[in-house]
């Protein structure tokens, strides 16, 4: 067990040592070229959006989960969790623990079941009208119940969670792995998207499928002869009948060209109206398309994420500079108490020598 004692449990180490021992491994793994995605969390809250709470919330509810999960949210508050990336099936981890070398995780997630996404697509079709909405989470509550339902939803259960970590510790769910699956929550926050990957769910066809089968819906529905079209055509005939004359059906009005170019061009902008908004995409001052599926989305989207990784890296060398502000607070302090402890002695040695003096002189 190396150096965990009979109980499984090893020695006790402060936040502060965590901290600094999370901080050098990353260093020494950077200087080797090791690319990390490390997890960053500010303040005591874990997650803040509807999918990262979603995440953690359908974790804790179940019993094999709850009573282990708490381990892991000090290692991931202390930045033990040094890398992690969601991909299909997988959540893979490094985290930084009493040994030299930080361990291994390995989470596998099995993926929904095709039947089960057609059925939520189904219940879906009248409320999720973009890409933007539903990784945001602005959809209506019977949607959301629907997808964290514990048995027909989205979210996985214990069943479809294999774990695996390389530490010592004997239990399934050690405090690395528990630390990796909150650190999943915060990843979602970042990148909602990563949780249809995840669990094996193309999110463009998800949305599209609903977008297309609506406008289906809208099209069949045009297509039917109103009322107003028969009574007309009663109308005609009762006119015949009381006049003696015959009404020719097939005369049509002329129609100007250029009245007609014009009801072209209506026609095609009230179609790419309605297509960017099932797409989510809007139009700015300057005349440029942004949302889900433009370009200009895309290089906004990297810059965030530049811009919240340099952020990360800024705060680790804050945290790395009060460190050593405040080592070197405690340092200073034992050298001042040293002094006075010094100074005293010194006092003393003086004041015995005095009385063997005055001793000598009687």
């Amino acid at each position: 067990m190396g150096m965990y004692d009979w109980n499984g449990y090893g020695p006790y180490v402060s936040k502060a040592e965590k901290i600094r021992r999370a901080l050098k491994t990353r260093k020494k793994m950077a200087k080797k070229g090791v690319v990390l995605e490390p997890v960053i969390v500010e303040g005591r809250t874990i997650s803040r959006t509807w999918w990262g709470q979603s995440w953690i919330k359908n974790l804790e509810r179940y019993a094999d989960y709850s009573n282990r999960l708490s381990r892991g949210r000090s290692y991931l508050r202390n930045g033990s969790l040094l890398d992690l990336k969601i991909e299909s099936k997988k959540i893979t981890g490094l985290v930084c623990g009493s040994s030299s070398n930080p361990y291994k995780i390995t989470i596998s997630i099995k993926p929904v079941e095709k039947a089960a996404v057609e059925e939520l697509m189904e219940k879906s079709r009248e409320s999720l009208d973009s890409m933007q909405s539903l990784l945001a989470g602005e959809f209506p509550v019977e949607i959301k119940d629907q997808f964290f339902n514990k048995n027909t939803g989205l979210f996985p259960s214990p069943m479809e969670i294999t774990l695996n970590c390389s530490c010592p510790d004997w239990a399934n769910m050690c405090k690395h792995v528990a630390a990796v699956l909150y650190g999943a929550a915060v990843r979602l926050d970042e990148k909602p998207e990563l949780f249809f990957t995840l669990r094996g769910i193309d999110i463009n066809k998800f949305v599209v499928s609903v977008a297309k089968d609506e406008s289906a819906k809208l099209l069949q529905k045009a297509d039917i002869q109103s009322s107003r079209h028969l009574a007309l055509d009663e109308e005609e005939s009762g006119m015949e009948e009381l006049f003696g004359i015959s009404i020719d059906r097939n005369d049509t009005v002329p129609v100007d060209e250029n009245e007609k170019s014009e009801k072209l061009k209506k026609d095609r902008s009230v179609k790419k109206k309605v297509s960017d908004k099932i797409c989510g995409n809007k139009k700015s001052r300057n005349g440029k398309v942004t949302g889900s599926n433009s370009k200009p989305r895309e290089k906004t989207v990297k810059s965030i994420r530049k811009n919240a990784k340099k952020a990360a890296q800024n705060a680790l060398k804050i945290n790395s500079k009060k460190a050593a502000v405040k080592k070197a607070a405690v340092k200073k302090a034992a050298v001042k108490k040293a002094a006075v402890k010094k100074a005293a002695v010194k006092k003393t040695a003086v004041k015995k020598t005095a009385v063997k003096k005055t001793a000598k002189r009687v």
